[in-house]
């Protein structure tokens, strides 16, 4: 199953499509962006925010454009919670506005601490920003004659290639068993998912930010997925990050 992350982005890319636009997901940043073309011909870059329950997450150095390696024109906030996601459209510089007033405040409180780490958004502060397509400039409603178009353009992987020859017996014996230990991690909202081989001591994320990355023990592993997703440095010790994929979720350092 998708990580939140990932099913905002297909939403929002879905939802641009039904009002006559044109979405593209870049890979230029690892901070979400996407690119849309509006019906009017303007095209900008998005930050694409999503969250299933609570609040949404950002960083405090958000309150900074310079820290913005995407070069967005507005934030998009995606609320899955509901049946139909709910779609909130704030420009960058506005955000950037807020979250400083924020953080000015919270230094406030306390001035030894630092501008840096994890920054919540409660929709209150994003609610004037509802529906506001226009601003990407698109179609306020949605085309349902557009659906088709849509589903295909929010697709993210290539659809399987139909295999020739092998009968379904020497396909059985091609198969593979994966015989590495199943971890999984909860970590600021993700579930990851992980193979562990206890021979190598290597780990790799199989589901989550990071999908496909191998890494050469646990520690090494939840140290940079964690901070892939927190954009902040963050240490963690594998063996206590990562849990057996049980009902126990016993931590993965039992093992040893």
């Amino acid at each position: 199953m998708e990580d939140v992350s990932e099913q905002g982005i297909r939403a929002f890319i879905r939802a641009v499509v039904l009002r006559g636009g044109r979405a593209e997901r870049l890979t230029t940043s690892r901070r979400n962006p996407v690119k849309v073309w509006g019906i009017d011909g303007s095209n900008c870059v998005v930050r694409v925010r999503s969250k299933a329950a609570g609040d949404w997450k950002a960083r405090r150095q958000d309150e900074s454009l310079a820290t913005d390696d995407t070069g967005s024109s507005y934030w998009v906030f995606v609320d899955l919670a509901a049946a139909e996601p709910a779609f909130f459209i704030v420009s960058s510089e506005e955000m950037a506005a807020d979250i400083k007033g924020e953080v000015d405040l919270w230094v406030q409180d306390a001035p030894l601490r630092t501008r840096t780490g994890h920054h919540a958004i409660a929709v209150g502060r994003v609610q004037h920003g509802s529906n506001k397509w226009s601003l990407l400039g698109l179609n306020g409603d949605a085309d349902p004659g557009l659906t088709e178009a849509a589903s295909v353009a929010s697709v993210r992987r290539a659809a399987p290639v139909a295999r020739k020859g092998p009968t379904k017996a020497a396909a059985a014996t091609d198969e593979v068993v994966d015989l590495r230990v199943r971890v999984v991690a909860d970590f600021d909202g993700y579930r990851l998912s992980g193979r562990y081989d206890p021979a190598s001591k290597r780990l790799e994320i199989v589901r989550g930010p990071m999908e496909g990355r191998r890494f050469d023990d646990p520690t090494q592993a939840a140290s940079a997925v964690a901070t892939h997703i927190s954009g902040d440095v963050e240490v963690r010790d594998g063996w206590k990050f990562w849990e057996l994929d049980t009902p126990e979720r016993l931590p993965l350092g039992s093992l040893r």
